[in-house]
C-alpha cells in the first residue's frame, strides 16, 4: 500500500460527518460535566483542604477556556511539555498536520476529528497533573460509577447466566459444539456492551440504558452485525497449539461494558479455552468512559455494596469472588501502556515505532493467542480514521497491522463514520435505509450505534 492509496483523514468541517456534531455538541457538553464534577470535589474539601479548593478554582478557569477555545473556533496550539509522558507526540503530529494542510495553525472546528479528540482528554489531564492536590483524581470517575450502578437489570441477568453456567463448566469443555454457541453468545455480550458508551450516552435516561441490555435486546441485535467473522476467532482460540493460550483485551468502556468482557473472561477461563487473560487499560482518565486499571477493582467493589446491587447477593458475590481467584492464581492480569493515550493510530503497533511503547507491545502481543479490540475509538485506530470505502477489506483498512504477526478481533459498535469490510452495496443500502427514517444524512447511519461489526485479521495477510 503506497500513500497516495491511503484516503484521508476525517476531518471536523465536513458537515456530512459524525465528527461535525461532535465537536459543536458532544465536546462542550463534556466539558461542562467536567467542571460540574471538579467543582463538587472542591467544595467537598472547602474546609478541610483549602489548598485543593483554590487549586480546582485553577483547572476550573481552564476548562473553560478550553471550551471557548473549542466553540470559537480556536488555533491549536503545541503543548511544549516535556514532562508529561506522550505530550511530544500531540506536538510532533501537529507540526506534520499543519505542513499537511498548509496553514499555519490548524484550527478545533476545522482539524481532523481523531487527533482532536485524543488532544482534549490529554489537555484536560495536563490540568490536573501539574496541581500537587489534583494528581489522582479521575474527573469522569462520578459518571463512570453511576452509569454503572444504573446497569443493575443488565448485571443481574449475567451474574445469574454466568454462575449457571459455571456449574456446567466441565461438561460444557467437552461438548465443542455447546461450547461454540456459549463463546459466541459472550462474544455478542461483550460486542454490544459498548451500547453504554458515556460520552454518547451523556443526557441518557435509565429506560434508555436499559434499552440496549438483556437477552432480549441483544437477539434483537443480532441481524445488525453486518460483519462477523466470529468463525474465525473461534478457530483461533481453539486451534492454537501455544503452550499457554494468552487472550489479551484492548480494552474500551468501564462501568458496564467492561463488566461484560469480565464475563467473557470467566467463560474462556472456566472451561479451559485460554490459560490467561490481560486486560490493557488507560494510564490516564480517557473519553469520558475507558477503563483505567483503578476502574477494575472499584467496579468489583460497588458489585459488593449492598446498597447499589441489593439483589441475586449470592450469584453477585459468585461472580466477584471468581475474578479475584483468578487474579490471584495470575490468571487475570491488567498492563498499561502510554501509546493508549497518545494520538498515534494502531498503524504503529509496529518493531519501527520506538516511541511511546509501540515496538514493546508489538513484540508482547506476537506472543497472544488473540487480541480482543474493544469498542469504537479502538476501531478509529485500527483504521486511522480515514474516509476508506466502506467495502473495502478490513486487511486493507488496518494497514500494516495486517501483516503484524498479530493475530486480533475487532468488535466494534459503529458510531462513528469510518467502517471497512462491508459487502459491496450494503453502504448504500442502509444509508437508503437511514434516509427513509427522516434522517437527512443516509451514510450516518454508521454513527448510529444500531449496527457493529467483528472484523478478524490473522496478521499474516501477505504471506
Amino acid at each position: 500500500m503506497t500513500v497516495e492509496t491511503i484516503p484521508p483523514l476525517s476531518y471536523n468541517n465536513d458537515d456530512h460527518s459524525f465528527g461535525f456534531e461532535t465537536c459543536r455538541s458532544r465536546w462542550p457538553k463534556i466539558l461542562r460535566t467536567a467542571i460540574e464534577d471538579t467543582q463538587i470535589e472542591m467544595d467537598a474539601n472547602k474546609k478541610t483542604n483549602p489548598k485543593k479548593y483554590r487549586e480546582g478554582e485553577g483547572i476550573i478557569e481552564e476548562i473553560k477556556s478550553l471550551a471557548h477555545h473549542i466553540v470559537t473556533d480556536g488555533p491549536i496550539l503545541k503543548f511544549r511539555n516535556d514532562d508529561i509522558p506522550g505530550l511530544n507526540s500531540f506536538d510532533d503530529t501537529l507540526i506534520q498536520l499543519e505542513k499537511d494542510n498548509d496553514v499555519s495553525h490548524l484550527t478545533w472546528l476545522t482539524g481532523p476529528w481523531l487527533y482532536l479528540e485524543c488532544y482534549i482528554y490529554r489537555q484536560i489531564d495536563t490540568y490536573f497533573k501539574k496541581r500537587s492536590e489534583w494528581l489522582d483524581f479521575d474527573v469522569f470517575n462520578r459518571l463512570k460509577r453511576e452509569t454503572f450502578i444504573s446497569s443493575a437489570m443488565g448485571v443481574y441477568e449475567l451474574v445469574i447466566r454466568y454462575k449457571e453456567l459455571y456449574a456446567k463448566a466441565s461438561t460444557l469443555a467437552k461438548d465443542k459444539k455447546a461450547l461454540k454457541s456459549v463463546f459466541e453468545e459472550f462474544i455478542e455480550i461483550s460486542l454490544w456492551g459498548n451500547a453504554t458508551d458515556l460520552s454518547l450516552l451523556a443526557n441518557a435516561t435509565l429506560e434508555d440504558i436499559k434499552s440496549v441490555q438483556g437477552s432480549a435486546a441483544r437477539a434483537n441485535s443480532k441481524k445488525n452485525i453486518i460483519v462477523n467473522d466470529l468463525e474465525l476467532a473461534w478457530d483461533r482460540i481453539t486451534q492454537s497449539k501455544a503452550d499457554v493460550k494468552r487472550v489479551d483485551f484492548i480494552l474500551d468502556n468501564a462501568g458496564f461494558e467492561f463488566f461484560t468482557d469480565v464475563c467473557l473472561t470467566l467463560f474462556l477461563l472456566d472451561t479451559g479455552l485460554v490459560d490467561q487473560v490481560v486486560y490493557h487499560t488507560k494510564t490516564r482518565p480517557w473519553m469520558v468512559s475507558d477503563t483505567m486499571t483503578k476502574d477494575i477493582e472499584i467496579m468489583l467493589q460497588d458489585m459488593l455494596n449492598t446498597q447499589f446491587f441489593p439483589e441475586h447477593r449470592s450469584e453477585v458475590q459468585f461472580f466477584v469472588d471468581a475474578v479475584h481467584k483468578y487474579q490471584k492464581a495470575g490468571k487475570i492480569q491488567a498492563a498499561q501502556s502510554e501509546f493508549w493515550t497518545v494520538d498515534l493510530d494502531f498503524w504503529n503497533l509496529s518493531k519501527d515505532e520506538v516511541h511511546y511503547g509501540g515496538a514493546q507491545l508489538w513484540k508482547y502481543f506476537q506472543d497472544s493467542t488473540l487480541v480482543i479490540v474493544k469498542g469504537d475509538l479502538n476501531y478509529r485506530k485500527l483504521t486511522g480514521d480515514r474516509h476508506w470505502p466502506r467495502h473495502t477489506p478490513f486487511t486493507t483498512a488496518i494497514n500494516k497491522l495486517a501483516d503484524s504477526g498479530i493475530h486480533l478481533v475487532a468488535l466494534r459498535t459503529c458510531k462513528a463514520d469510518v467502517c471497512a469490510g462491508l459487502p459491496r452495496g450494503l453502504d448504500e443500502q442502509l444509508s437508503k435505509y437511514w434516509e427513509s427514517l427522516g434522517h437527512e444524512i443516509g451514510e450516518l447511519w454508521c454513527s448510529s450505534g444500531k449496527w457493529a461489526v467483528i472484523s478478524y485479521s490473522d496478521g499474516h495477510v501477505s504471506k
